[in-house]
Parts: structure tokens; C-alpha cells; sequence
């Protein structure tokens, strides 16, 4: 017990003097034998307390050069997975304040209207006592709301059977039904684009061997895909092609054709993630992928309403190539047998009439303004820029002039209760670079002018703090 408390005294110690700067970010620590030294311990007391900075995020083991300090916004963002579930829940608490400027949620503001619709989906539902939405479901899914989902997909010029519609919880479901079903030891090799979304790279990260691909503003650079796929044994390509997490740009129909022809070439699935189609500011009918897929062979589309309805509505649906629909149909039964019947039901009465169509024009109407709202705001400020104009959604992609210490630059915004979603988060490496997400889907106006009032002043701050030191 005492050399337990040993080392946690030591790790405590350590973590102290990098929270309060003390040891900086990026610097090299002691090694073992000389901390083993100076506090009369053994080395592999010292080496446990490292070993448990290392697993909280706080340090970094590099072979042959040492043990570093990790940035400080890497220790912010990066909370072990012990703790993730307790940092989430904190969350909203934390980014409903009035101190916070919410950069980072892309769920939408409190609706009114959303939630009046829900009180008289249920209150339709009591008095008509349909019974049958608290018994286990089909495991793919509630027959009426496939059928609805069928016919809403033909606006998408999608033609699809509902027996390849597999209703699931969530895009994070969805994710990991498809690697249960598709990805085996000896056949785990996929492509994401770079940068990517987040949460499907810390799905993927543990269970493939990820090759990535450089993303341009109008997609993949696909000279650098086919190359890839002509050395490596591809399990599936994962895409975003509309309004895509986090750069917010969409693909090019020439490219959607070409990434097509390439899946058929190479005999690989393509999963197509679209949490945002509908988001297009000017109501564009942008091609699907899914619909130049006529054969559905190597198309899986994965469709989330979580940023069109509601977060808590943890529905979403795939559409299935008829050879994974019993793999995928097993997975979906083993992992929960069915989906929440209610939430089925209420989907299905959000679906049937004009209500959801015009609540997303108001959606984009909102997000157009704040759009505008900013890019007049980011005139302000030399030192940043949108990397590319968006045509709708919440995500824009900015980048800091190389003259800004952007580690420094993402600490002070922390401190000064702004949250944003620096680079590293989108790659695979965890590498920062001088970009970093924004996201509007939750803040208003107001709050957008706060946010880079304080943004504005802290590159003054750093700006003045590099020119004292040259």
C-alpha cells in the first residue's frame, strides 16, 4: 500500500505542475532514473506514475527521444475514456452557460415548435392507445415508417424496396453494425477522408487499419485514393459528401461519378454518411451517391435526424446491398434486438405531414443568417480566414495565419469560456495544425459577436506578446 501511495503521490505531484504550467507544453521530462533520484524512490514506482499521466492524456512516450508534456488543449479535449461518459453529462451544463460560447455542439437551439409537435404526437397517441408501440418491434424496423422513409427517399431519386431499409439508433449504431458485419481480421483495411469526422475515426481507429485520403474542397483527391485501392485490400470507403463534418464543403457530381467507378473497379463498399443534406441554404438538389447506385451494390447509406429533429431522438436508418442485410438485420438483433417502438412511432407522425419540410426551411434560413453574420465578423480579424465558402449546415473551417501560436491560441480561448474544435480532433495522426472547427448550429447571433469580440482580443494579446519577444 505504500509504495501505491507512493506513486500516485508522485503522479499528483507531476500533474499538478503541468496544469499550472510549470512543466510546459511540449517539454521534455526527467527521466525515470533521475525523478527515481531526486524523490529516493524506485524507477519502477516512477515509471507507474508516468505510466498513469500517459494513460490520462497528460504526456506523451516518444521511443528514442523521451517523455513530453502534452499541448494543453489536447489535455483539455482528449478526456480519457474512464471519463467520458461524466464529461459529456457535465456538458450540458457546461455549454448551456452564459459564460460559454458554444462553438463546438452541432445540435440546433431549443425549438418551440419542435417541441410542440412532439406534445401533440403523444397526446394523439394516448387517445388513440395504439398499445403496440411498447411491445418489441420488427428487428429492422416498423413496417409504416420504412414505407414513409421509402417514399421520402424518391425526392433523393433513390429507388429502394423497404427490405433494405434497416432502422437503427443512431449514426454511432449504424457504424458499428457495419464493422461487426463487414470488417474480420483478415479483412479490416478502410479510407476516410482527411480531415474526417471524429466520431466515426475513434470507432474506426480500434478496429481497422485506417489509410487516409487528403480531402479538397470539392472531395477526395481521388489520384491519391485509386492508388490505395490498387495496392490494398479495401473493406470500404467512408464518406461524407454533403456538407461534410468538419470542413463543411460538399463533393462535386463528377467526383460522386468517379467514386462510383472506382468502388466498382476495386470491388468495395462506399458508406455514405448524410447527416445534412437537407441544409442547403438555397435548397439545392445536390445528386446522392446512393443515387447513381442503381444496382445497390456498393453504396451503404446512413442517414441521422439527430441535427434535423432532435439529438435525443436516437433514430436513424440505413439502406442495405441485399448481401449485408442478414449480417447487418443478426448484428442489429444481437446488439438490441429492436429500436424503441415509440420513438419509431413519433419519427413516423414527424415524417407524415409538411411539418418537418417546412422546419427545415426555417432551419436554413437561421443558418444562412448566422453564416452571412460571421463571415462579416471574420473581416474583422486579418489574422483568420474560412478555408472554404460553404453552400449550407453549421461547419465552417477556419485557419490562423502562421504567425499565431495556435496552442496558445486555443488555451486562451478556453480560459476565456470559448470552445472550439481544434484540428487535431479530424485526424488521424492527433498532429494540430493551424485550423480548427466551427460549429453554429446553437449559437445565436449575440453570442457569435461575443465569441469573436474575445477571439479578436486574444490574437491581439498574442500577437503583442510575439512582437515583445523578438
Amino acid at each position: 500500500m505504500e509504495k501505491d501511495f507512493k506513486y500516485i503521490e508522485l503522479y499528483k505531484k507531476l500533474k499538478e505542475k503541468i496544469e499550472k504550467n510549470e512543466l510546459t507544453e511540449n517539454s521534455k521530462l526527467p527521466s525515470i532514473r533521475f525523478l527515481a533520484n531526486k524523490y529516493n524512490l524506485n524507477n519502477i514506482t516512477v515509471l507507474k506514475a508516468y505510466n498513469l499521466l500517459e494513460k490520462d492524456g497528460y504526456i506523451v512516450k516518444k521511443q528514442g527521444a523521451g517523455i513530453f508534456v502534452k499541448p494543453k488543449e489536447y489535455i483539455f479535449y482528449n478526456s480519457p475514456i474512464k471519463n467520458s461518459t461524466n464529461t459529456f453529462n457535465q456538458g450540458f451544463k457546461k455549454l448551456d452557460s452564459d459564460n460559454i460560447i458554444n462553438f463546438i455542439s452541432g445540435n440546433q437551439n431549443f425549438n418551440i415548435e419542435i417541441y410542440n409537435k412532439l406534445k401533440e404526437i403523444l397526446l394523439k397517441l394516448s387517445n388513440s392507445l395504439e398499445y403496440d408501440v411498447l411491445n418489441y418491434q420488427l428487428t429492422e424496423g416498423n413496417e409504416k415508417l420504412r414505407k414513409i422513409i421509402k417514399d421520402k427517399l424518391l425526392k433523393k431519386d433513390i429507388y429502394i424496396s423497404i427490405k433494405n431499409i434497416q432502422i437503427i439508433n443512431g449514426t454511432q449504431q449504424g457504424l458499428d453494425l457495419i464493422l461487426k458485419s463487414i470488417i474480420t481480421k483478415n479483412r479490416n483495411k478502410i479510407i476516410v477522408g482527411e480531415p474526417t469526422y471524429h466520431g466515426a475515426l475513434n470507432i474506426f481507429r480500434n478496429n481497422c487499419k485506417i489509410f487516409t485520403v487528403k480531402m479538397e474542397k470539392d472531395g477526395f483527391n481521388l489520384e491519391e485514393l485509386e492508388n490505395i485501392l490498387i495496392n490494398e485490400k479495401i473493406s470500404f470507403i467512408y464518406t461524407m459528401t454533403d456538407l461534410s463534418c468538419p470542413m463543411g464543403i460538399s463533393w462535386s457530381d463528377e467526383k460522386k461519378i468517379k467514386l462510383l467507378e472506382l468502388a466498382k473497379k476495386y470491388k468495395t463498399y462506399i458508406l455514405e454518411d448524410d447527416f445534412s443534406s437537407e441544409l442547403y441554404y438555397n435548397n439545392s438538389k445536390k445528386i446522392s451517391l446512393k443515387s447513381l447506385d442503381t444496382e445497390n451494390k456498393y453504396v451503404i447509406y446512413l442517414k441521422s435526424y439527430s441535427k434535423i429533429l432532435s439529438s435525443g431522438l436516437r433514430l436513424a436508418f440505413m439502406i442495405l446491398p441485399n448481401e449485408l442485410l442478414e449480417k447487418i438485420k443478426g448484428a442489429k438483433f444481437i446488439s438490441d434486438i429492436s429500436s424503441s417502438g415509440l420513438e419509431q412511432y413519433i419519427l413516423l407522425e414527424f415524417l407524415k405531414d409538411k411539418f418537418l419540410e417546412q422546419h427545415i426551411k426555417n432551419l436554413n434560413k437561421i443558418y444562412k443568417e448566422r453564416y452571412e453574420y460571421i463571415k462579416d465578423e471574420i473581416k474583422e480579424i486579418e489574422e483568420l480566414k474560412i478555408e472554404y465558402d460553404i453552400e449550407g449546415g453549421f461547419y465552417i473551417w477556419l485557419k490562423l495565419d502562421s504567425k499565431i501560436d495556435y496552442n496558445k491560441f486555443y488555451s486562451e480561448t478556453k480560459n476565456l469560456g470559448i470552445l472550439l474544435l481544434p484540428a487535431f480532433y479530424f485526424y488521424l495522426d492527433n498532429k494540430n495544425r493551424p485550423y480548427f472547427r466551427l460549429s453554429f448550429a446553437s449559437t445565436d447571433k449575440e453570442k457569435i459577436s461575443l465569441g469573436f469580440k474575445g477571439i479578436k482580443e486574444i490574437i491581439e494579446k498574442l500577437n503583442t506578446e510575439r512582437k515583445n519577444t523578438q
